[in-house]
């Protein structure tokens, strides 16, 4: 099953994402490729991640060919081209009842400590900039408050899937190594944080309401710069919207 997925030249999926160079999120890549799953087999929601691998920066007016196959474990198993080279390959299951996943991460509990304004941590800006305020710290991740609001181009009808609630997560990592970076030199610096591999994530509910309360916590597994892996979770109304682990690339 071969799908083309046309990415628009501009518009509100880029907004916030960045100013002054556009790239498509890796979490609008997700929901754009769940939704031509959805569209071409009539698939439901999403429900598990098994894998995902962001290889390269979509940018505005990029034609994508999505092909898929049918996993024996259920769901699609796919890859995407732009012009023959794979910018993004993974799984994705629907419609089946979450498993038991990784566990949830303990939220980090230490008051954080002379934090500078998030526009001077990360790069995203309004309706892309998820993470509103961090809740606490600690020496290897940190929790963090967030929602997706309502004029996000990825909310519909008052809700997204679940799954974008990940891009929280990753903003939560961003800010985390971005301030302890900071804090490291002295100033604090704008850093880039590109999410770049999902696995093993369990989606325990289809959606989440735009402009709810996120709770995400994330811990450092591993770090290879400019590659780090974080052990994620978010929550939503005190339960659990998702686990797994997720992988960034970091730039200043």
């Amino acid at each position: 099953m071969t799908i083309a997925i046309a990415i628009p030249a501009d518009g509100p999926l880029f907004d916030g994402h960045f100013p002054g160079r556009p790239i498509l999120p890796g979490i609008a890549e997700l929901t754009l490729f769940a939704q031509a799953l959805s569209r071409e087999t009539g698939a439901g929601e999403v429900s598990a991640i098994p894998f995902m691998r962001f290889r390269g920066l979509v940018l505005p007016g990029d034609l994508l060919e999505l092909e898929a196959t049918r996993r024996e474990q259920g769901g699609f198993r796919f890859e995407v081209r732009r012009a023959g080279e794979v910018v993004a390959n993974g799984a994705m299951m629907f419609d089946v009842p979450p498993g038991e996943g990784p566990g949830p991460v303990p939220m980090a509990a230490r008051a954080p400590r002379g934090a500078p304004p998030l526009a001077e941590l990360i790069p995203h800006r309004p309706p892309m900039l998820f993470v509103e305020r961090i809740l606490g710290e600690a020496d290897d991740g940190a929790t963090c408050l967030g929602r997706i609001p309502a004029g996000c181009a990825l909310v519909s009808r008052g809700s997204t899937p679940a799954f974008v609630a990940l891009e929280v997560a990753a903003q939560t990592a961003a800010v985390w190594e971005s301030l302890r970076r900071s804090r490291e030199s002295g100033t604090p610096g704008l850093l880039s944080g590109y999410l770049v591999s999902l696995r093993d994530v369990v989606l325990h509910r289809p959606a989440v309401p735009a402009d709810a309360d996120l709770i995400a916590s994330i811990r450092l597994v591993a770090a290879a710069p400019p590659l780090t892996t974080y052990a994620a979770d978010v929550s939503v109304f005190g339960e659990l919207a998702l686990t797994g682990t997720i992988g960034t690339y970091l730039s200043d």
